[in-house]
């Protein structure tokens, strides 16, 4: 019996780091006016901030990205809060679904990734199923295919053009031709341009770039390879003897188009932008030297599996390309000001991630950086906080790209109190302007938006 009791006893010890403290699952969908507020909340600020995240229904897990989306907003007028979280519902969530039972249903989608508005719909969105359109008040609405033209998965990180409204995104497939499509909707939503883009294998990629007149591909490799899935237990690994590189494509070009830039081998989960400038592409990057050595389970590897800032320099006329690294300190979830979404951002911004730990530790800073130089200021969020994607919410429509806020929804870990920073873009290092406690805890999770009241 004690022998048993032992056993069981392991097993309860060995839960992933995924399910524990903050990273762990809530059970409550609750509603909350009037949150409490530490400070005064800018009554320029009129709108809503959404972010999706990863909570099992069950309460448990294979991966910390296989987790049901749940979305948590904050709604903001005249300097009061209210907060609600649902999750989306999907067939996913209907079916308590896992990664295996849910593959070959496009619309089976954990949703629980990000979550962006576009010509009036608000798409709860994950890269291998079409995205889910929810409303404001967090209701799912249903499976989005825009009007049957989209027919395989769409990005988490599709990227809204601050000039003509067009809707940029791609979707990849590890199942076959064609690996990666590229798509564009107008400013309406209605698509106006599909793509297949031929690549030598199925790789993740994750995000990726837009400027003016260009996408970018990111080939980098963390490979699909079924002899992986074998010796690993997923189709995912980091191989970089297969290389890396850089497609850039026009807007509205084609396959044949497409210009192939070499980098080092490396990883890249997310960019914080891209720009035109003298012939050249300028891109900025949370670059990683591998990430997965041991298959898709190892997010964190150490601390060469962390991100750092990199500019990548890509030379229209020559094909040349140069790699520098702009910081050492580890960060990623990088973010700008979304009105200069693949226009020179002179401001990036994104949150520490701590090394030195057994497994993925979010900070307790969070940076804006300088893009043009590197140069770094860090708003600490204090003493054993956690921290989370740094977002820039402007004061207006009109306003200049430092006349404005970052958000960042933090966790205290010696309290459990979750709390919305808010922190005056031109004044990062100082004391937060506000800090909305929410009155449950939200679990660390993954992207989210400002959506504006007009």
């Amino acid at each position: 019996m004690s022998e048993a009791l032992n056993k069981d006893k392991d097993s309860r010890d060995e839960v992933s780091w995924h399910l524990k403290g903050n990273w762990g699952p809530i059970k409550e969908e609750i509603s909350s006016s009037d949150l409490e507020v530490r400070g005064e909340i800018p009554k320029e600020l009129k709108g809503t901030y959404i972010r999706n995240g990863f909570n099992p229904k069950s309460g448990s897990s294979d991966h910390w990205f296989f987790g049901n989306g749940m979305l948590h907003s904050v709604e903001i007028n005249e300097g009061k809060a209210s907060y609600k979280n649902r999750y989306v519902r999907t067939p996913y969530y209907e079916n308590d679904d896992d990664v295996m039972s849910s593959f070959g249903n496009l619309a089976a989608s954990p949703a629980n990734t990000h979550i962006v508005e576009h010509s009036g719909r608000l798409l709860a969105l994950e890269e291998t199923h079409l995205p889910w359109e929810v409303d404001m008040q967090l209701n799912t609405v249903g499976v989005y295919d825009f009007s049957g033209e989209l027919e395989g998965a769409m990005t988490a990180h599709p990227r809204v053009c601050p000039e003509t409204g067009e809707l940029l995104f791609f979707g990849y497939s590890i199942m076959g031709d064609p690996h990666l499509t590229y798509y564009r909707a107008d400013k309406n939503g209605s698509m106006i341009q599909k793509e297949d883009i031929s690549l030598p294998r199925a790789v993740m990629m994750h995000d990726w770039a837009v400027t003016r007149n260009y996408v970018i591909f990111m080939d980098l490799p963390i490979v699909s390879d079924m002899n992986l899935a074998v010796k690993t237990g997923s189709p995912f690994g980091f191989m970089p003897e297969c290389g890396a590189r850089l497609g850039v494509m026009p807007r509205d070009g084609r396959n044949s188009d497409i210009k192939w830039f070499e980098v080092d081998p490396c990883f890249v989960f997310h960019t914080f932008n891209s720009h035109e400038e003298d012939g050249k592409i300028i891109m900025y990057v949370s670059r990683q030297k591998e990430a997965m050595v041991g298959g898709f389970q190892d997010v964190y590897g150490g601390e060469t599996t962390l991100g750092r800032l990199w500019r990548w320099t890509l030379d229209l006329n020559t094909g040349q390309t140069t790699e520098e690294q702009m910081d050492d300190s580890p960060c990623d979830f990088p973010r700008v000001d979304d009105r200069k979404m693949g226009l020179k951002a002179s401001k990036g911004y994104s949150l520490q991630l701590e090394t030195d730990v057994e497994t993925l530790t979010l900070g307790n800073c969070i940076y804006k950086y300088d893009l043009e130089t590197g140069k770094r200021e860090t708003h600490v969020l204090g003493d054993n906080v956690a921290g989370g994607e740094p977002v820039f919410v402007p004061s207006s429509s009109l306003s200049s790209e430092e006349d404005g806020y970052v958000f960042c929804l933090a966790h205290e870990r010696d309290t459990r109190v979750s709390k919305l920073v808010i922190v005056r873009a031109d004044d990062f290092e100082s004391q937060p302007v506000a800090e909305v406690l929410i009155p449950q805890r939200v679990p660390y999770g993954a992207h989210g938006s400002w959506i504006p009241r007009n």
